[in-house]
């Protein structure tokens, strides 16, 4: 089978658009489907159906794209394998994670990893909880750090811990900062920043919410950690985080973290997942001691 054919088979697969695939790949639409149209020839089979502007992969297609990717991670694990031999002097390692644990990782994990093994090259993808399982899943990222990770066939969990509460986070010189708890009918009174529904975070602000029967005064959502610092530090409200998230702002004073009434009760557990039946290399493996071993957020309820 033809290489080309085959890769832009699989990006047509993974984005379900020939005009999609078309933009990553930088080569015209009529060249992606000729490709894909060769292909179907030589193996005598119909892979996808053009609907519109999309398509959709027939079973002999799922099959296709079920081998590249069973395919590309062999490769992946051959170049761990032959880096682990090479005592972790080379390869690269792919990492997806939440906003919210980017300082913690890279100041404690990151940092401690790559001190020991320069030869190494990270990748950082950021998002939110669905996209950090998807990228696992579709073998975009190697490892992924989330929290309350899904049951899903195609996932692994490689360590579990229970995660610390969220803290009611305000500034210094504001009223609630005075508080010494927050109820829950003090709690909706405030005006917040809260991340949106894609972030297991704010799946966890819902339950809370729910379990105290009470509506939270959400004047500012959004997807960016930042913004809801940003948002607090103006002075226009507060935001609900756990203070492994906030560790530099807590520490130069410029943010105040208030414990809440009834958080403890809210099940979140901090995983660090990947993709069912993936070799554990040497890098992972590596990346697993640092992650575990350095990280507040796996360290803060010791």
């Amino acid at each position: 089978m033809d290489d080309r054919a085959l890769r832009y088979f699989e990006v047509v697969a993974k984005t379900g658009s020939i005009r999609a695939a078309s933009e990553i790949l930088h080569v015209s639409p009529s060249a992606i489907s000729r490709k894909v149209s060769q292909l179907e020839d030589q193996l005598n089979t119909r892979l996808m159906d053009r609907l519109g502007r999309g398509v959709n992969l027939t079973e002999a297609g799922i099959r296709l794209a079920e081998y590249i990717q069973d395919i590309n991670q062999r490769k992946n694990d051959l170049i761990s394998e032959l880096s682990e031999i090479e005592h972790l002097k080379s390869g690269t390692l792919r990492i997806s994670t939440g906003g919210g644990f980017i300082p913690d990782l890279v100041n404690n994990a990151i940092t401690g990893f790559s001190r020991n093994h320069p030869g190494v090259k990270l990748v950082l993808n950021v998002g939110g909880g669905d996209d950090v399982v998807e990228s696992i899943k579709n073998e975009e990222s190697d490892i992924g750090l989330l929290l309350n990770a899904p049951q899903d066939p195609k996932i692994d969990v490689l360590y579990s811990c229970s995660f610390q509460e969220l803290s009611l986070l305000v500034p210094r010189d504001s009223k609630w900062a005075q508080l010494d708890i927050c109820s829950p009918s003090e709690l909706s009174e405030i005006p917040l920043a809260l991340l949106n529904e894609s972030f297991s975070i704010r799946q966890a602000t819902n339950l809370y919410e729910a379990r105290q029967e009470i509506r939270l005064n959400d004047l500012l959502i959004c997807n960016s950690f930042e913004a809801l610092k940003n948002y607090v530090e103006a002075g226009l409200g507060g935001t609900l985080l756990p203070k492994v998230c906030v560790t530099k702002e807590l520490e130069n004073q410029s943010l105040v973290a208030i414990d809440i009434e009834g958080m403890y009760t809210l099940d979140t557990s901090l995983d660090l997942i990947l993709r069912k039946g993936r070799v554990r290399s040497a890098p992972i493996k590596k990346m697993k001691d640092y992650i575990i071993n350095c990280m507040d957020a796996f360290n803060a309820n010791s």
